[in-house]
């Protein structure tokens, strides 16, 4: 039951990625409105949404327990989702996310979708290990662990975004091809902003955890060995994403002739989708960490 409690965990994180990061990436593009086709998409990330939310609920119950999800008491259930923490998160991502899809539904604007999804994806922390903490280091902790859930979520959203016009895009078309090249440059000063705030808040959570006499023995703990697999996934993507942003954007602008601009485009779509890649493995150390107990390492 752990091993799916840590999957769920893993598709709710990339559920959202798509449900708050694109949108909220879009917007700080400049786009205003969306296309059928991305309402459909994000319609289909809150339907899926509200599915993983309350199954992942019930994993949780489950594992709490000792039991399977037939097992569960019903009355331990609504004590839990209406008088605990993990209750009242769960239900507010929930509330969020049918907002969205009735959002997605009815309207074609992109304004309350940064709002609407970041609400769905702050939920994550109420219920996680930040909203243990008491008092005013307690509540820092908890903006901070926010402000890095948003940042990584923009990241993976910007990907999901990028990748996806990518494999669209074809280099026989100059005008798309351009467009895109555009976005992915005005992306540059968001995606340092994004990659400063993980870095900080990251690092104040760990402050949070342990004082760095004390890092050496987290370190050899699951939880820490999980901080240091993300950490090197993180730091490829770093790596990758200067390189799309330093050698390949600027190629891909530079390419006069029909040959040379797909040749461009297939190399950015190559580091793209491995940067894509990388992320889903931070993701899934992200999912894995997030059911230990930090304290115990």
């Amino acid at each position: 039951m752990e091993g799916a409690q840590i999957w769920l965990r893993w598709a709710q994180f990339i559920d959202l990625a798509l449900v708050f990061g694109i949108p909220l990436i879009a917007s700080l593009l400049g786009e205003r409105r969306m296309s059928g086709q991305l309402r459909l998409v994000l319609g289909i990330g809150c339907l899926a949404g509200l599915g993983i939310g309350v199954l992942g609920f019930l994993v949780a119950m489950a594992v709490m327990a000792g039991s399977g999800i037939k097992d569960l008491d019903r009355d331990m259930v609504m004590m839990v989702a209406c008088h605990t923490a993990l209750g009242w998160s769960v239900l507010t991502r929930l509330g969020a996310l049918l907002i969205g899809l009735i959002l997605a539904l009815s309207s074609r604007s992109l304004a309350p979708w940064p709002v609407v999804a970041g609400v769905a994806a702050a939920s994550l922390v109420w219920g996680g290990h930040a909203a243990a903490s008491q008092g005013a280091p307690g509540m820092a902790r908890l903006a901070g662990d926010i402000a890095h859930l948003w940042c990584g979520l923009g990241w993976v959203g910007a990907l999901l975004l990028f990748t996806a016009r990518l494999w669209r895009a074809s280099g026989e078309d100059s005008v798309i091809l351009a467009q895109l090249t555009r976005a992915l440059g005005g992306f540059a000063l968001i995606g340092s902003v994004l990659v400063g705030v993980l870095l900080v808040s990251g690092l104040g959570n760990l402050l949070f955890l342990a004082t760095p006499g004390a890092w050496g023995a987290i370190a050899h703990a699951p939880y820490g060995r999980l901080m240091i697999a993300k950490l090197s996934l993180f730091a490829g993507m770093f790596l990758l994403a200067a390189r799309n942003r330093f050698l390949l954007v600027p190629a891909l602008e530079q390419a006069s002739l029909p040959l040379a601009r797909q040749q461009a485009l297939s190399a950015l779509r190559l580091s793209v989708s491995l940067e894509m890649l990388l992320a889903l493995g931070v993701i899934l150390c992200v999912a894995a960490a997030g059911t230990l107990d930090p304290a115990a390492a």
